[in-house]
Formats: structure tokens, sequence, C-alpha cells
């Protein structure tokens, strides 16, 4: 059991001035305080028994005794000064300039913020000021998402409308219906992958993994008019697995044509290039963008259902990848939602009126 605390040892004055104040004092925060005084008075109350009649937390009760048995009453009551505003950081084209690093992520943190105004404008601010203007213009601590060294950012802006311009000129063949799929691989295989997971503060989680090199892969196309999917697993990837996972795709509706968006693989093939199954077109992304296709997000489900978790042998790996696509199978929507509004997808759904054209 907490022990009480020593009783408080006042002089006949400061008792005065103690129930004087208490009556006067118009500041309630003040009035807090007095009252934790006038509580631990009695001598028989412990931190706890003062922290509830007074509704303080207990490290402020013991924090206004202490005070006041070094500075009395008047000290007690002392408040310091509050801390002065930032001055503002800056207006203008410096302004605009702050933002555009803001939005290429070029500060780490806190202190190379400070260094590039001060380095390129002069302008000196403390490190609070830093962190209080890099939260009032909205900026937050992001994990940047790495890109290719040799990404041509403008061709992946100009896609989306080269694909509307692209789309009306494939050799279709008139009065077959269209379906437009977008297609891309998966690497999955027995070396474990970790991903975070929810746990207690104070507990660290540990989670058993194995390293074995042994690899399979999905291969994947969502059909962006219908909600329809279509997999394949496979060993490995090569041009033969390419032409064979399109041939089924194409039997997947005998009477259409297919239309297949995909990335620049070494083991895809190009138009012109390759041959290609009957009624199967292909459209290949602009190197390095695969933010350009919607069904990479599929991916991250797959291996969010499968980390954490140890396979004895790729069959059995195999079914717990089937389990995360069943309900893709089952349920357009889900697939809707993984396609969403991506650019792709918005430009290749406008292809409506080359299907319409098409079918008379």
């Amino acid at each position: 059991m907490a022990k009480p605390r020593t009783r408080l040892a006042l002089t006949e004055e400061q008792a005065k001035q103690l129930e004087q104040l208490w009556e006067d004092h118009p500041d309630p925060r003040s009035r807090e305080r007095l009252l934790v005084i006038r509580t631990a008075r009695l001598g028989n109350n412990t931190y706890e028994d003062i922290a509830a009649i007074t509704g303080c937390s207990r490290r402020s009760v013991a924090r206004y005794l202490n005070r006041f048995e070094e500075k009395g009453l008047e000290g007690l009551l002392e408040r310091g000064k509050p801390k002065p505003r930032p001055t503002p950081l800056t207006e203008g084209p410096v302004q605009e300039q702050w933002q555009e690093q803001l939005r290429k992520g070029n500060f780490r943190c806190a202190r190379q913020a400070q260094e590039w105004l001060k380095k390129t404008h002069s302008i000196e601010r403390s490190i609070w000021a830093m962190y209080y203007w890099l939260k009032k213009c909205g900026a937050k601590l992001l994990v940047p998402r790495p890109v290719h060294i040799k990404k041509i950012q403008q061709k992946t802006d100009a896609f989306p409308a080269e694909l509307a311009e692209r789309l009306p000129q494939l050799p279709l063949v008139k009065g077959r219906p269209i379906k437009i799929w977008v297609q891309d691989e998966c690497r999955v295989g027995l070396h474990t992958v970790v991903r975070r997971a929810w746990g207690l503060s104070g507990h660290r989680l540990v989670q058993p993994a194995q390293k074995k090199y042994q690899w399979s892969y999905v291969y994947g196309a969502m059909e962006i008019g219908t909600g329809q999917i279509h997999t394949h697993l496979i060993n490995r990837v090569d041009l033969d697995c390419s032409y064979a996972f399109l041939t089924d795709l194409a039997a997947t509706d005998p009477h259409a044509e297919h239309i297949v968006i995909w990335d620049g693989a070494g083991f895809h093939q190009k138009e012109g290039k390759h041959e290609l199954p009957e009624r199967v077109h292909v459209i290949q992304l602009p190197p390095y963008s695969p933010e350009l296709n919607p069904i990479e997000k599929l991916w991250d489900v797959v291996k969010d259902g499968i980390c954490n978790k140890i396979y004895d042998s790729i069959p059995e790996l195999w079914e717990a990848v089937l389990v995360e696509l069943k309900p893709f199978r089952e349920q357009a929507d889900r697939v809707f939602q993984i396609l969403g509004n991506a650019a792709v997808v918005v430009c290749a759904n406008a292809s409506s009126r080359i299907n319409s054209a098409n079918m008379n």
C-alpha cells in the first residue's frame, strides 16, 4: 500500500494566503494547483488520492508539490511564457520552390530542409520552426516508391493518350466483340515473404522464415470490361509459356478479339517480331512503368495472403495462391476494385466506341 505524503509545513501566513487565493483566484488552472496544496495539507492522502480528488495526473501532483516546497505559493502559480509562433517561412517564389522540393521528396529530415533554405535563399530558421512549417504545409514522412534510373517519365505520362490513338488502328476483324486485358506475372516461391503484422506494444514479434530459392510464377490477366480474370501457375517464364498463356486466354472467348496490354519483358511476344495466337493483339507499356498496369495491385493482395507462412513445396504454395485468387474469380466487383480508375483502364474503356463500330 502506498504511504501517505508527509504533512506540508505551512506557516500561518501561508495558510491564510492559500485560503484567500483559493477563494478569489479567477483562473481555474491556478485553482487546480491550489486545490492540490489544500488537499495535501491534511497529510493523510497519497499522490494517487490527491490526483483522484483534484482531477490531476499523479505526475502533475508531484510537480505542484515540489514546486510549492521550493518556491512557495508565488512560484506555484508562475507559468512560463508561451512559445512564440515561428517566423513565417517565406512567401512568393521561395514558397513555390519549397513546395516543389516537398513534392519531389528532396528532404529526408527537417535538418536538410533547414540547410536547403539557408544555402539556396540565405533564410535562417530554427529546427523547431522547420518542424512547425513542415506540418503546416501538410508534409508527412512517406516511403518513396523506387523507380528505375532509366525510366523516361515523359513516355509514361504520354502513354494513356497514345493508347487511345492506337486502339482504333489495330487490325481487328469486324463483327467480333473486343476484350481488353491488362496482364502481368508475379514470382512466388518458398523463400518466406515477411510483412508487417499487428502486435502488442513492448512485445517484439518474431517470425520464423526459411530461405529456399525455389520459385514459380503466376501469369494473370484482368479484362477491364467484364471483370473476368484469367490465371496460370507455371514453374518458369519464357516465350513458349507466354504464347501458351495467350492461347488459353483467347480460348476463353473464341468469338472475340483479345487485346493484351503488358510490359516489355524479354519473354513477352512483341508485335511484328514474334508470332501471336489468332485473334490476339498485344500493346507494350513504356519501359520501367509498372504503375501503369493496375494488375500489379493484385500481386500485393496475393503476397499479403501468403506472407509470414512457411511452405514445404511448390504445390503447397500453389494451393495457398489459388485460395487468394478465388474471390477474384467468383466476384467481378473485386476485379473492378483492383482496376480502379487507372489511366490505362479509362482510355481502354473509351474504346467502347471502337467496339460498337467493329460490331457494325
